[in-house]
């Protein structure tokens, strides 16, 4: 298990074991087994529903063609996926960026000209989750984190980590795909993408930063988001601290942590305001696998950072782990 800190331009790598990890009690067991069967059995809800796709715009833009796709997700809600790939034929490795929160009123223009959509030979992907860009219609971005949050079966993530799960499922049958699948994120992005790898087998890799919901319990109870969540909670819905914590932990990162079983990359902040390095660190120590990466940026005292040798690591990371994972697929690989 690596961590890796940068102070400046100097870079320290500590071997740690299983730092911050709990015993496994008989109420841990407990609930490790109601979480898997609650998320096994949304899943099967699901799959229940067929694929409905509808193709809403193409356009060719320089070397690709970026098309935008409306499907049915859970609870037959429908949410928007863009693709973009190569116009030459072949096959191709797969890119999918989550978003972070916003309303992401972008125009189809800005797709063509996005930088992570114009990668060359690549088929990337970007989701508007429901509640998200042009996923609204059914689910509103206003007070989205508080949609449905007093019970774990009606909480708004619920549906939209499906969305993810069937956007993955989607991009998986494109018909240029070379079955190498790739996700990023941060922030809400950040949790999406672990959530999908977490749940969604076709998954190779994950590369995210500082991703929301991880390890709730070492959230800032007077700062946003929990602040908002508790007083909503105990003022309106008449829901105690410890119960509505007890919901969310059905949608904290470090119990999706323990489902994962592929290469792992995440960059934190130090001293992040909304999701703290201690915090990741938990949901990081929960990752079975031990090809995983923690890169904790700085100083650091914002939700976000721009940090070069973060970006070097990260793309490092990826390029060693996709060579092994080529060469596991017996695929022929560009690096």
């Amino acid at each position: 298990m690596m961590i890796k800190k940068a102070y400046s331009t100097i870079i320290f790598l500590i071997l740690i074991n299983s730092w911050g990890s709990v015993a496994q009690t008989a109420d841990s067991a407990d609930f490790d087994k109601q979480f898997r069967s609650f998320w096994s059995s949304t899943i099967s809800e699901l799959n229940e529903i067929p694929f409905s796709v509808k193709k809403l715009k193409s356009q060719i833009h320089k070397n690709k063609s970026i098309t935008l796709y409306e499907l049915n997700s859970y609870a037959n809600i429908k949410i928007h996926i863009y693709v973009s790939e190569p116009i030459k034929k072949g096959k191709y490795e797969t890119r999918i960026m989550f978003w972070p929160f916003g309303e992401r009123d972008y125009s189809f223009d800005w797709f063509l000209k996005d930088e992570f959509m114009q990668q060359h030979n690549i088929i990337n992907v970007r989701v508007d989750n429901r509640g998200q860009g042009l996923s609204r219609e059914v689910v509103s971005n206003e007070k989205f984190i508080l949609n449905g949050i007093g019970k774990k079966e009606t909480y708004v993530y619920r549906g939209v980590f499906m969305d993810v799960v069937r956007a993955v499922d989607f991009i998986s049958e494109h018909k240029k795909s070379n079955g190498v699948i790739v996700v990023f994120g941060k922030s809400q992005g950040g949790m999406l993408a672990l959530v999908a790898s977490a749940l969604n087998p076709k998954v190779d890799i994950a590369i995210v930063r500082i991703p929301f919901f991880a390890g709730l319990e070492y959230y800032d109870k007077d700062r946003w988001p929990m602040d908002w969540i508790l007083s909503t909670s105990n003022y309106q819905r008449g829901i105690t601290q410890k119960e509505q914590l007890n919901i969310l932990a059905y949608y904290d990162v470090k119990n999706f942590a323990k489902l994962l079983k592929i290469p792992v990359y995440i960059g934190v902040g130090e001293n992040d305001p909304i999701t703290s390095y201690r915090a990741i660190l938990e949901a990081f120590s929960n990752i079975k696998n031990s090809n995983k990466i923690i890169y904790v940026v700085s100083p650091c005292d914002t939700h976000g950072f721009k940090s070069n040798s973060e970006e070097k690591i990260s793309a490092l990371f990826l390029k060693n782990e996709l060579k092994k994972i080529y060469k596991d697929k017996g695929i022929e690989s560009i690096y």
